[in-house]
């Protein structure tokens, strides 16, 4: 059995528009399980604790909540122009301010009364810190953009994104590429569909991602990260997973 994660990125108030475009499709293509990435502070101008009807909606479509970071700013560096500009928040700093920004985007979110046990950091960066603040706040796993960490076994399951790029000229060649992505990733037990909430303003992405999932609907499962850490926790029924140095037991 071949499995899918259906990810909603950079979900937050500022961007409620958007989110409210990408549960219409969710709904048209009847799917019933998807995950969604949760920004509390987006941009350090837009808190998710301002927009109660927001946070309503949120709890309201009872799906998985993972913490996408605290505010998805960071600093623009050479080293991470080729996957984002100026979003890669835990890019390069220190384990005092890595620490500081993820309690604090934990504290926002029990603040709203919502819980996260797996992280994704902004623009999949992260830093040598990462992992050890995530385990001692009680994380569980952390995904990356071509793999999923086991931060309790130390184990990591392959699952590359599926994704596009909103960035001029790179946006364009990301829509180019992604038919050829398909097929690349197709071999893989575990994909990741990561649709951002910036793709929503692009009618060329919404098609596409709509035939991306309708196809995606036909071949594999829709999982969340809770279900995907049981099961290769727990059983033998997920073989095929492949972590980054061998085979999950």
């Amino acid at each position: 059995m071949n499995y899918a994660i259906l990810e909603l990125h950079d979900v937050a108030p500022y961007y409620k528009r958007e989110f409210l475009k990408a549960l219409e499709i969710i709904e048209e293509l009847n799917i019933e399980k998807f995950s969604l990435l949760v920004v509390p502070y987006f941009w350090e101008a837009y808190s998710i604790a301002e927009d109660r009807d927001f946070i309503l909606l949120i709890k309201s479509l009872k799906q998985e909540v993972l913490l996408h970071g605290y505010t998805h700013k960071g600093i623009r560096k050479v080293s991470d122009i080729l996957w984002t500009d100026g979003e890669g928040e835990f890019s390069g700093i220190d384990l005092y301010e890595t620490y500081t920004k993820v309690s604090f985007a934990l504290e926002l979110l029990n603040y709203v009364g919502l819980k996260a046990k797996f992280f994704v950091p902004p623009a999949w960066i992260g830093n040598k810190h990462l992992e050890d603040v995530l385990y001692s706040l009680g994380f569980e796993g952390v995904a990356y953009r071509w793999y999923i960490k086991d931060l309790i076994s130390n184990l990591s399951i392959k699952s590359p994104a599926l994704t596009f790029s909103n960035r001029p000229l790179i946006s364009w060649l990301s829509i180019k590429l992604i038919p050829e992505l398909e097929r690349l990733y197709k071999r893989h037990s575990i994909l990741r569909l990561a649709i951002h909430m910036a793709d929503l303003r692009d009618q060329r992405k919404i098609n596409l991602w709509k035939g991306i999932i309708s196809k995606i609907k036909e071949k594999r499962r829709w999982i969340s990260y809770e279900e995907l850490f049981s099961k290769s926790r727990s059983t033998s029924s997920l073989k095929g997973f492949q972590p980054a140095w061998g085979v999950v037991h």
